[in-house]
């Protein structure tokens, strides 16, 4: 269990390293990694506390970052790669992958941010 404390640092931590990626031009896995793993660590430590019911859903609805995620490719890209002979796979991919992890990281990086506000103590 986790004191207010340290579940306060946690907040600031997962903050910095979700700015991090954000300003990183290529998603760098070990930061991704860092990032996912305080964060289920976060998220387990707030259900644990159940401060807010709409909030303890949010939390409950999260998933961890799939790390390996792979978008889907339809036949209509496959067949668009195929006329493009590869070139079409080698940009989508990486674009979509990359677009994925960030919406994911800035998505629990506002969910906490919430979260950190309920805990706020007058």
């Amino acid at each position: 269990m986790m004191t207010i404390e340290a579940l306060e640092r946690a907040f600031l931590d997962l903050e910095f390293q979700a700015n991090r990626i954000a300003k990183l031009k290529e998603i760098d896995p070990e930061h991704l990694h860092k990032f996912n793993a305080r964060s289920e660590e976060v998220r387990q430590q707030l259900l644990q506390m159940g401060l807010h019911p709409d909030l303890h859903a949010s939390l409950d609805s999260f998933d961890p970052i799939d790390e390996n995620y792979q978008p889907a490719y339809n036949w209509v890209k496959k067949i668009l790669n195929i006329l493009l002979l590869g070139q079409h796979k080698k940009r989508y991919i990486p674009k979509q992958q990359e677009k994925y992890f960030r919406k994911e990281v800035a998505e629990r990086n506002r969910l906490y941010t919430y979260a950190k506000g309920h805990l706020t103590v007058d």
